[in-house]
């Protein structure tokens, strides 16, 4: 009999930095004590291929989950990010779940057929590998006695903590010039459709939308170096009046006649 484990939610990063998948609950063979079922949160790390993942990341008595969601937001995240068989998505969960350990925690969410499925990283085996090759290597005087492996290991830490950080950095960098370039466009087009309204123009001939083409592309022109130094980031947004402006000269330069 299925039993419901848990309620996951967990933060996309990059672009959809402020999205959160809700309601992705997990269904297993174990019968929850808890009352109220606990809800786990957790955070997007990366799409995999699952045929490329290492044989010792799921151990053969590891528990594999059900996954459901009621939410039409999740149902059509996972729709998507998931149309393709051989593709996973792993996240790591932010809260503790093994009282007793201090690693993090992954889960791995993947579909086969029409069901959503899931399942945790066992790092046993890894861990295993990794003490074996840290040994040969200091029997073979390829590593120094002196250095620790959990020295290394929080070196590697921090650099990927840093290299994580730069990355957020440049993608919210990115976006935010994103948005004042296509706060300019939204302007600039409802600036000259209004002021072919008030001229009477329609918008639905074919010299109109040559006017409104012109117009775009020459007020975009005039105001070439306060878009060149938005792209570089170091620009302010054009204020509607200047833009109001030079919309108001172009028009009646084209509509002289």
């Amino acid at each position: 009999m299925s039993h419901k484990l848990c309620t996951l939610k967990f933060i996309l990063s990059g672009k959809q930095g402020g999205l959160v998948i809700r309601d992705v609950q997990l269904w297993g063979n174990q019968l929850v004590v808890n009352n109220p079922i606990p809800e786990w949160r957790g955070q997007f790390v990366q799409y995999v291929d699952l045929g490329k993942l290492p044989l010792w990341i799921r151990s053969k008595d590891m528990d594999t989950y059900r996954c459901y969601s009621t939410s039409a937001t999740t149902q059509a995240y996972f729709k998507t990010k998931l149309k393709n068989a051989n593709r996973a998505i792993v996240l790591e969960l932010t809260d503790k779940i093994d009282q007793q350990s201090q690693e993090p925690v992954y889960l791995i969410i993947f579909r086969e057929n029409s069901e959503l499925y899931s399942f945790r990283v066992d790092l046993t085996m890894k861990h295993e590998f990794d003490n074996q090759v840290f040994k040969l290597k200091q029997e073979t005087g390829k590593v120094r006695p002196s250095v620790s492996k959990e020295g290394s290991i929080d070196i590697i830490i921090q650099q990927s903590q840093q290299r994580k950080i730069g990355t957020k950095t440049k993608v919210y960098r990115n976006v935010h010039i994103n948005d004042k370039r296509l706060q300019f466009n939204e302007t600039l087009s409802k600036l000259i459709l209004g002021g072919l309204r008030l001229r009477g123009i329609p918008n639905f001939t074919t010299d109109s939308q040559r006017l409104y083409k012109m117009t775009f592309d020459a007020a975009e022109f005039t105001h070439r170096d306060e878009l060149k130094r938005i792209s570089v980031g170091s620009g302010e947004e054009v204020s509607f009046e200047l833009l109001q402006e030079t919309v108001e000269t172009l028009l009646k330069l084209f509509t002289k006649s």
